[in-house]
């Protein structure tokens, strides 16, 4: 946080937030019926649990189901939220949470705790070579 700042670690989340949710639903390619729909029902998972976190302001879960949503139709989430100025904390804290709850599904979905962990550092080990 010191290093990059409050946006920055926060358009940061929005990003992984993406990352997971096309992982999450790449999962399910080529299950048959009954698998988890996006929009019907990976989304709406997410946003009902939001509120039990004490501190996720739900004036600002709006806009992380517009985050959700984007990632779940292969959006770039982060230029998605750009146009809505930047990141306010108590709205970064929600995005965490969603973050969280994706990754506690991905790790149940692939049956292997620590799943998240690894897909995380695959994709920054790939962005730091992109930019090395």
């Amino acid at each position: 946080m010191d290093t990059y700042g409050q946006e920055e670690v926060s358009r940061g989340t929005v990003f992984l937030v993406s990352v997971l949710t096309a992982h999450i639903i790449g999962q399910q390619d080529g299950e048959e019926e009954g698998g988890l729909d996006p929009l019907s029902d990976l989304i709406p998972a997410v946003i009902r649990k939001l509120p039990g976190f004490e501190l996720a302001d739900p004036a600002r879960i709006p806009m992380v189901t517009g985050v959700l949503m984007a990632a779940a139709m292969g959006m770039d989430t982060v230029a998605w939220r750009d146009q809505f100025g930047t990141i306010p904390a108590k709205e970064a804290l929600v995005h965490n949470f969603a973050l969280w709850l994706l990754a506690d599904l991905f790790d149940s979905m692939v049956e292997q705790p620590g799943a998240t962990d690894l897909l995380m550092r695959e994709t920054f080990n790939s962005l730091a070579s992109d930019l090395g």
